[in-house]
This record gives structure tokens, C-alpha cells and sequence, in this order.
């Protein structure tokens, strides 16, 4: 194991969507490095950039991407069971 191990390692692995709830929730609060050495946040100039744009949906609506991530576990629980289902060999009698 790495050197850099922190208390998030010993931390439970979620499902994907758990863990992507947790990426971009932490990559909205933390502030970007600023070139000039400032402790300045990132302004996008360009109102189409799309990281600037998931970045500030995800600060600004927490709970919404809380609902995304839910829904994406229960979209991956629904299609689990389908291939279930589909692979379950049927009595015929």
C-alpha cells in the first residue's frame, strides 16, 4: 500500500454511484489552484465549459446529485435482477 494512506482508505468501497456522489461532491468544495499564487477560486470565462458547469450543479445542488445517485443504484439493482432473471433456467413441467 501507498505511503500516502489517509483514514478515506479504510473507509468501505460504496457502489459506483456512491463513489461518484463522493468524486464530485469533493471536487465542488475544494477551491482550484490559482497560477499566481493566490488563494483564489477558479472563474470560468467560457459559460459552455462543461467541467465548470458540473462543478457548479454539483455545489450549488447537493441534494440533487444526492437523487441522481440513488437512482443510479436503483437503475444497476433493476438491470442485476433482469440478467438474474434472464439467466435463471425455467422449469418446464
Amino acid at each position: 500500500m501507498s505511503e500516502h494512506s489517509s483514514s478515506a482508505a479504510s473507509e468501505p468501497v460504496g457502489s459506483v454511484a456512491e463513489e461518484a456522489f463522493k468524486l464530485f461532491r469533493a471536487m465542488a468544495s475544494q477551491p482550484h489552484a490559482a497560477t499566481d499564487g493566490d488563494a483564489a477560486t477558479h472563474v470560468c470565462t467560457n459559460a459552455w465549459c462543461p467541467v465548470c458547469q458540473v462543478a457548479g450543479f454539483v455545489r450549488d445542488n447537493p441534494e440533487a446529485l444526492a437523487k441522481v445517485a440513488e437512482s443510479a443504484a436503483q437503475l444497476t439493482r433493476s438491470l442485476r435482477e433482469l440478467i438474474d432473471t434472464a439467466l435463471t433456467p425455467r422449469d418446464e413441467t
